[in-house]
């Protein structure tokens, strides 16, 4: 693990020494041998931890007798073009004099995935700054004294001056019900997160929050179909020849290839830009419906590939739990954390150092199976007000209660969600949405939230502020900050990171990104047709069988396994039923009983899903009850 560190102090006649900021340097990293970076200006101390494909490193002057430093972690693509850098200049010095020509604003300019923090002691202002989708996240800490912060929490946890640490109890529900605890907040009530494309400016005690990235689905672009196809094509060319004019054309580069579209057409065009075969690697399991490998295995021919595989095992799951643990900051139970793991572990195995992913691709360009769900709501908003509200509704409401065939009840409910929010809509299949929290939690921990959970309400402020005019758009909005920044992002990067291997995500290059908004959402998707502008535009590339395949996902097989392996199904009823469990009095133990048993006879993922992160938010607490955190 790696990232970057630092504290900032007001009001104290004091300067920062190496033993404030040694402990959080090195609770960077889970390994001893990393080398640490660290820069003591005074009343501000900063800190980074390196990880082979990445820079990290610190930069200092002093401008007008007051010292100015830099800390930065990542990767910057196309630096000449950015930064006019000059052969052999230090990267850290250059983005510090780009700092004093144009302020923050120069953070525009970047391409890549990074974290920063600058110290500016001309106005005492301290300055941390992710990437436009937080490839790499950043906690802080801050009271009127002083501001902590760190890419990972255990450092923040780490440093000297911290303040006690409590348990965020909505943060707990976030994920029982939605498996991620969604920006701004954390574990901890005191700790936060620094949203993706994001500022935080904390000048003498005083702190703002703001996007320095803002980006518009409002104005689209008029040209033809074929001529966005060539564009697309161009760019996400583009945005892979920049990542490999950093990581080189060895063989040290490989593609995750799970035989979707987006997975396949990187390893397509990879394999085009490098003229030659890539490594490609992909993880089954033996069990039917979670199982890809047919269309990697197609895609792996196509393109020549030299395919390597891998299928987990319930044994392999077990193993990697504390991997997860070790690798993630606070509870987070997506479980396809461990297919990720043993890709990014098969790839290290076969000498790979750089692995380049598809995500960002479904939200880009429209790819995921819920927002063809949710275009069947929108042709009812078609039909005119006055038709659907003083005939259609009443009269298929009354049918629906008098002759109640199958036909008529689905379609009461049809017009009922139709008429919802797509917020209201996305998250109507959630959790808390069929078993309300209050018949779940204890009434103490409810009483500690001090209102009624509300799981919609991140989507819900998505939603209304998305810089977008049609719910396709807006729904692409939402699963930028969510899907990806909370979610997928978080896995992708900590799992490649335990095994050791750097990620590319060429689908979130800045000027491919800035190109995807241009692209109609009429044009994006045709009617219910995913993905079909991408589809098109890669017609030649990618093979029938792919083009036509159903999405799929990269999920593990963990409700299947809860019920038929002895092992993990032993561990379920531990995490979730011992006395230990249960006696947090967190949740009531009939709530957890009668989910145990709907998951016995549910053939869907639904409460598998909700009994696992059940089972990680356990482990979780009793590893931060060993570690000594309050």
């Amino acid at each position: 693990m790696s990232g970057i560190c630092g504290i900032a102090i007001h009001g104290r006649d004091r300067r920062l020494d190496p033993s404030d900021l040694m402990p959080m340097v090195q609770g960077l990293s889970a390994s001893e041998d990393n080398d640490g970076f660290t820069i003591i200006p005074g009343p501000a101390a900063l800190g980074a931890q390196s990880f082979q494909g990445r820079l990290a490193g610190v930069a200092g002057m002093t401008v007008q007798q007051k010292s100015l430093a830099l800390v930065f972690h990542g990767n910057l693509f196309a630096m000449k073009d950015s930064l006019q850098t000059r052969v052999g200049e230090d990267p850290f010095h250059a983005l510090l004099q780009f700092y004093l020509k144009e302020g923050m604003g120069f953070l525009r300019r970047l391409r890549g995935a990074f974290v920063l923090a600058i110290w500016d002691a001309r106005d005492e202002s301290l300055y941390l700054a992710t990437d436009r989708f937080r490839v790499h996240p950043l906690f802080y800490f801050q009271d009127g004294e002083k501001l902590i912060f760190a890419s990972r929490m255990k450092s923040i946890l780490a440093c000297p001056l911290a303040a006690s640490r409590t348990i965020n109890y909505e943060a707990i529900l976030h994920v029982v019900g939605s498996s991620i605890i969604p920006t701004p907040e954390t574990i901890f009530r005191e700790i936060r997160k620094v949203p993706a494309g994001h500022v935080l400016a904390w000048q003498q005690g005083e702190m703002k929050l703001k996007p320095y990235w803002e980006i518009s689905f409002r104005t689209p672009s008029m040209d033809s179909e074929a001529d966005l196809a060539k564009r697309l094509r161009k760019q996400f060319a583009e945005a892979l020849s920049v990542s490999l004019e950093s990581d080189g054309t060895s063989e040290r580069i490989g593609t995750f290839l799970s035989g979707g579209v987006d997975s396949s057409t990187v390893t397509g065009v990879l394999t085009q830009l490098l003229n030659r075969p890539v490594k490609s690697f992909s993880i089954g399991f033996g069990v039917e419906n979670f199982n890809e490998m047919e269309y990697a295995r197609i895609a792996a021919r196509a393109f020549g590939s030299d395919h390597h595989e891998y299928f987990v095992t319930p044994e392999d799951t077990c193993n990697a739990i504390q991997v997860l643990l070790n690798s993630i900051d606070e509870p987070y139970a997506n479980a396809s954390c461990v297919p990720s793991y043993y890709c990014a572990k098969l790839a290290r195995e076969h000498g790979v150092d750089f692995l380049y992913a598809g995500d960002g691709g479904d939200e880009l360009f429209a790819g995921n199976q819920r927002y063809a769900e949710q275009a069947v709501f929108e042709y009812y908003s078609r039909i005119p007000a006055a038709l659907r509200r003083f005939i259609l509704d009443p009269a298929v409401s009354a049918m629906a209660k008098t002759l109640p065939i199958n036909v008529l009840v689905k379609g009461k409910k049809y017009i009922q969600k139709a008429g919802m929010p797509l917020y209201e809509r996305v998250c109507s299949y959630g959790f808390f949405r069929i078993i309300p929290v209050t018949e779940f939690a204890e009434a103490d921990f409810l009483a500690q939230i001090g209102h009624e959970h509300d799981p919609v309400e991140r989507y819900r402020y998505y939603y209304e502020n998305a810089p977008a005019e049609t719910e396709l758009d807006r729904h692409l909005y939402i699963d930028w900050m969510l899907t990806l920044a909370d979610n997928d992002l978080v896995k992708v990067t900590r799992m490649t990171e335990a095994a050791g291997v750097a990620v590319r995500y060429p689908f979130l290059d800045k000027e491919l990104v800035e190109f995807s908004v241009t692209v109609p959402s009429r044009t994006k998707m045709r009617g219910r047709e995913l993905r079909s502008f991408f589809k098109n535009a890669y017609a030649d590339l990618l093979p029938p069988e792919i083009r036509k395949k159903k999405k799929h996902g990269f999920g593990l097989p963990i409700p299947v396994w809860l019920r038929t392996d002895q092992r993990l199904n032993d561990l379920m009823h531990d995490l979730v039923l011992s006395p230990r469990s249960v006696q947090r009095g967190y949740f009531r133990r009939k709530a957890l009983e009668n989910l145990v048993e709907l998951h016995k006879t549910d053939k869907s993922s639904f409460y598998g899903t909700v009994l696992w992160n059940l089972m990680i938010l356990e482990l979780w607490l009793r590893n931060t009850q060993t570690a000594g955190t309050n």
